[in-house]
């Protein structure tokens, strides 16, 4: 999985055209959101993406691995948890969002140790950092 960075323009029918240009060519989108006129999609194919946006004039800003974890939904605290873990050993949040199974995306500016710090978090999901 990769997270997708675009800058929109800020005019009416950019999402839907971002949206509707992606699925045309076929690539979903498993999560994410429009934050402003930044936008972060979690997607499989990330360069592909990155091809069909440019080539249709949007803004790539990056496209990048991110930090997958899963939180205990049933139980309050575990975002704040997570969040305190990585600030105690100096790394910050970037962005945050979840995707469509509930799964928490991260992006850091320390990805490999907020692996590490995190790994509590991994059971039962695949992450491309930590290849599990």
């Amino acid at each position: 999985m990769y997270d997708i960075h675009v800058i929109f323009e800020n005019a009416p029918g950019e999402l839907a055209r971002f949206g509707q240009l992606l699925g045309n060519n076929g690539v979903g989108l498993e999560g994410g959101g429009v934050f402003g006129v930044d936008a972060h999609f979690l997607v499989e194919e990330g360069e592909k993406a990155r091809r069909v946006l440019l080539a249709a004039g949007f803004r790539v800003q990056s496209v990048t691995k991110p930090l997958i974890r899963k939180l205990k939904q049933e139980r309050p605290g575990e975002l704040g948890e997570i969040a305190c873990a990585l600030a105690v050993q100096g790394v910050s949040i970037l962005t945050q969002y979840s995707d469509h199974a509930n799964h928490l995306i991260l992006l850091t500016d320390n990805d490999k140790l907020a692996a590490e710090i995190t790994e509590p978090w991994a059971a039962d999901v695949k992450d491309p950092i930590t290849s599990r």
